[in-house]
């Protein structure tokens, strides 16, 4: 095992730690856990549709949770540690400043996996005990959410370089909600003549840059047992390939800025 990667496991390590002594996480967790098992109070017209709707439920309160991990660690995983002007001893190491952005990336990324593991065993047990019915097709969704919390935590770091933790927040959710609109809204309006030149450029900008994140939201396919369309290794393929092509890009645009950032 080289000493590059042993850092990055190190720095990955830290966060790790540091998560595990933080009251808000397991807050963020108990509360999701709580809310998953008041979900079959849910009205329905049949057993049918209880089940289907109680996965769909369980799995957006799961999304809410890992958008509120990645956008609250990402936005306060570097400012934190320059407040407390701790990176000095991390950095003061034989660890660079790229392998340190990208541990506490990594780092972020074991949190939100352990949490939605956490997360899918809970809806397991919910689905199986109250409906008699194993459900382990529903990891297909919690993946899906995994990557799009990935590309969340990403982007908090990269604004989190040089903004502070509520503005990275703020940022991170505009993101959130300009890249799940993208679809339908952006290229409504950069196709519509009827709008200003102005607002139809910025919304082409926008529309070509930045990724359609509502196309990893699969909870309601899933939910719903793949009745409409089935979400097979291909797309999973793509789904993967379109997380992993802007989580490069976030991660290197936030490792050049801090490389050349003046600590």
């Amino acid at each position: 095992m080289s000493k590059k990667f042993t850092d990055l496991l190190t720095v990955a390590w830290g966060v790790v730690q540091d998560a595990v002594h933080r009251k808000v996480f397991y807050a963020v967790l108990a509360f999701t856990v709580i809310l998953i098992f008041l979900v079959p109070m849910l009205p329905s017209a049949e057993v049918g549709v209880q089940l289907d709707l109680a996965r769909e439920a369980s799995l957006g309160l799961v999304s809410i949770m890992a958008f509120i991990l990645a956008t609250v660690m990402g936005s306060n995983i570097l400012s934190g540690e320059m407040r407390k002007r701790t990176i000095y001893n991390t950095l003061s190491r034989p660890v660079s400043r790229k392998g340190y952005f990208i541990g506490k990336y990594l780092g972020i990324l074991a949190v939100l996996a352990v949490s939605l593991i956490v997360a899918y065993l809970v809806i397991l047990a919910l689905v199986g005990v109250k409906f008699g019915v194993f459900s382990p097709g529903l990891v297909k969704a919690v993946f899906a959410i995994f990557l799009e919390a990935a590309v969340l935590a990403a982007v908090a770091m990269l604004a989190s370089v040089h903004l502070s933790p509520v503005v990275c927040i703020l940022i991170t959710g505009l993101f959130y909600v300009v890249c799940h609109v993208k679809g339908d809204f952006l290229y409504r309006t950069m196709t519509d003549s009827g709008h200003p030149a102005v607002l139809r450029g910025m919304a082409g900008l926008a529309y070509y840059l930045l990724p359609n994140l509502e196309r990893l939201n699969i909870n309601e396919t899933v939910a719903h047992g793949e009745r409409v369309f089935r979400v097979g290794a291909v797309e999973f393929l793509l789904l993967l390939g379109l997380a992993a092509t802007f989580v490069v890009i976030f991660l290197v645009l936030g490792a050049f800025i801090l490389e050349r950032k003046d600590l």
